[in-house]
């Protein structure tokens, strides 16, 4: 049975893993300790806890449990001092006090969601991600950096966590068992990118046999990829994983090709995103495997009640990126 790990975190990653639970893989998830914004955010500010977000919708993506009991974990308060906050965040964290220790709290919400495969903090402490702009002023905070109130125009030039420990020695074992590696799909700059960041992560994925795999986004994201297309996300990624020349990085890029609707189109454009452009042929300039088709999912996400956070309506079809990435290792 093929080992596939996807680095990243959040709604792309929950899409991808509903998908994977139908193929004969062993399927983990390594995800930052940067988030800061929402329900998360609050936790890790009043309790000192570790960020629970997105280790809770990876563990719900690889739950097979009662659907109640999945319900229960993401059900999110719409009123009253619980307003934003999510069952599951909370049992996380309390979990944590309890036991003392992240990984202890997440074993025990693994055997209560019936969980098959592992989700791994990247870091075994809380960190905070800092965004500097090629005007040189930096961004303190994952949620600053996603939601900009500064001027989104502004070009990314590089990234930082602070402090910046060394990477949990249990995703270093994931990436070095790995048969298939996924970034995305998902915020570039903070859900996919933050793990690489990690003293020994960029490291230990360069020289990791395993096929390294890219879901480019559908729409870019105002405030970190403005004006990309397919390539820029493959060029982007290998920059920061070391991978000159395209060696040791990237090997296939997963390219969406249907454009949304234009009424779809128009809703991203009162948030200034637009759709990544499929340039297919760029792509193979630059060293990498190109497997494109209509990845776009039928219908889209409408946003719970209670939920503060700004969040993408359209998703990839799980069971087609999924058989993508499983035919890449199979």
């Amino acid at each position: 049975m093929k080992n596939i790990v996807i680095i990243g975190g959040g709604t792309g990653t929950l899409t991808l893993l509903k998908g994977l639970r139908s193929f004969p893989t062993n399927n983990s998830v390594i995800v930052s300790t940067a988030d800061d914004g929402g329900s998360t955010g609050r936790l890790r500010k009043e309790l000192n806890v570790m960020p629970p977000g997105d280790l809770r919708q990876c563990l719900l993506g690889l739950s097979f449990t009662d659907p109640i009991l999945q319900k229960l974990f993401s059900y999110r308060f719409d009123r009253g001092s619980l307003l934003g906050h999510t069952v599951g965040n909370i049992l996380i964290a309390a979990l944590e006090k309890i036991t003392g220790n992240i990984e202890e709290a997440l074993k025990l919400c693994a055997k209560l969601l019936n969980v098959r495969g592992q989700v791994v903090p990247v870091m075994l402490a809380s960190t905070k991600l800092s965004a500097t702009l090629e005007n040189g002023i930096r961004i303190m905070g994952e949620h600053h950096i996603d939601e900009p109130r500064y001027n989104g125009n502004l070009k990314i030039v590089a990234m930082k966590l602070s402090p910046v420990g060394p990477a949990n020695h249990r995703a270093i074992r994931l990436i070095h068992d790995a048969d298939a590696i996924v970034f995305g799909p998902g915020d570039l700059y903070t859900s996919t990118l933050p793990n690489i960041l990690v003293r020994g992560m960029a490291d230990a994925i360069r020289s990791s046999k395993a096929q390294k795999i890219l879901v480019a986004n559908i729409m870019t994201k105002f405030g970190q990829t403005n004006g990309f297309a397919a390539s820029d996300f493959f060029t982007t990624l290998n920059r920061y994983l070391g991978a000159h020349n395209g060696k040791d990085g990237i090997d296939v890029v997963i390219v969406n090709t249907k454009k949304p609707t234009s009424a779809l189109l128009k809703k991203y454009k009162l948030g200034k995103a637009e759709f990544v452009q499929p340039d297919i042929d760029e792509c193979r300039k630059k060293g990498a495997r190109v497997i494109a088709s209509d990845f776009i999912a039928n219908g889209t996400i409408k946003k719970v009640k209670g939920d503060s956070l700004q969040r993408s309506i359209l998703r990839h079809d799980s069971e087609k990126i999924a058989k993508a990435i499983f035919d890449c290792v199979r």
